[in-house]
């Protein structure tokens, strides 16, 4: 075998060593995309439940402080009460 023959050999030898580390990195760099689409799901359902519970707690906020809520009755009724308490209280 001439020299050739053996620079064809490590030729072949260092294309087939490039192609294996390039399919490696494919694979690599797929499964990292995969994690991040996981990664991205995840966040966007976190969230979409942090705004339902934002939701949910505006609307509870916004039904306690209704005028004509029974909580905000029992409130003035609470202060109606200590106010008159309180005018004893002064006499």
């Amino acid at each position: 075998m001439g020299p050739g023959g053996i620079a064809t050999i490590i030729a072949a030898s260092a294309l087939l060593i490039i192609a294996i580390a390039v399919a490696y990195l494919i694979i690599r760099v797929s499964r990292l995309i995969d994690e991040v689409k996981k990664t991205v799901n995840s966040v966007n359902r976190i969230t979409s439940t942090a705004e339902a519970l934002t939701g949910k707690v505006s609307g509870a906020i916004n039904s306690i402080l209704d005028k004509e809520s029974s909580v905000m009755k029992l409130l003035g009724t609470v202060a109606s009460f200590a106010g008159r308490r309180s005018q004893k209280d002064h006499n």
